[in-house]
């Protein structure tokens, strides 16, 4: 109960709640889109295509089928969403805005708020694209489709150059022995900081005196290893 009574929010910068705002209306347009073009779609969607560009496989029109790209939407909205809150959550302690960990929280749930926009917006496009391409019963989702995927990996490497310029060098602290497990691992459940100076400094690290610490990492590790793995097992059924 203490973790759940004491627990506290940094407040989100005006950047990241505009990128927040944003994604659910990107996320509703797609959803309003793709039903008002649901029954202009044919019964059977081509799902696979021969050299020529004909259809040689098919799948029965089914709402979910549909609204596939929405589904995507919501999950990286639903997921990048919970580790920009877990970034922001602070356990306990003044709310100290100049405080450097409270920057460096504020500047990591903005990159990823921003992160998942671009992607959302991607998704956004796709849809559009595949509701065109199963009207057109041909192959190929145009040619601003890999551009506009060129364009998403672009912007997420300009987000994360700015997120890490935005975090800057942190000073080492005070080395208390206590609080670091296996030299470099810091752990101190009464530090309120999620994000604090490696030993030597110049680097940031998380506490993982604070079980959020242990959350944040195993949704990161999902987005980067069960996500793509699920993806691939659609794509080959």
């Amino acid at each position: 109960m203490r973790n759940l009574t004491t627990l506290r929010w940094i407040r989100p910068n005006r950047l990241t709640a505009a990128a927040g705002f944003t994604t659910v209306a990107v996320i509703a347009f797609s959803a309003t889109f793709l039903l008002a073009q649901y029954s202009a779609l044919p019964d059977l969607l081509p799902v696979r295509f021969a050299r020529s560009g004909f259809p040689n496989g098919w799948q029965f029109k089914t709402l979910p089928r549909v609204l596939m790209p929405v589904f995507v939407q919501a999950a990286l909205a639903l997921t990048l969403g919970a580790i920009g809150a877990l970034l922001l959550s602070r356990s306990h302690g003044t709310h100290d805005e100049a405080a450097t960990d409270v920057q460096a929280a504020s500047a990591a749930a903005e990159c990823v708020a921003l992160m998942a926009l671009i992607w959302v917006a991607f998704q956004a496009y796709a849809a559009i694209a595949l509701a065109g391409m199963w009207q057109r019963q041909r192959g190929g989702l145009g040619g601003w489709y890999s551009v506009v995927e060129i364009l998403g990996v672009a912007l997420t490497i300009g987000v994360a150059v700015r997120g890490h310029l935005r975090l800057g060098r942190p000073a080492c602290r005070p080395f208390v022995a206590e609080h670091w497990r296996f030299g470099q691992l810091y752990r101190n459940p009464g530090d309120p900081a999620l994000f604090v100076p490696t030993r030597t400094g110049g680097r940031w690290t998380l506490n993982f005196g604070r079980p959020v610490a242990v959350v944040l990492m195993a949704l990161i590790l999902g987005v980067g290893i069960v996500a793509p793995t699920a993806v691939l097992v659609l794509l080959l059924r």
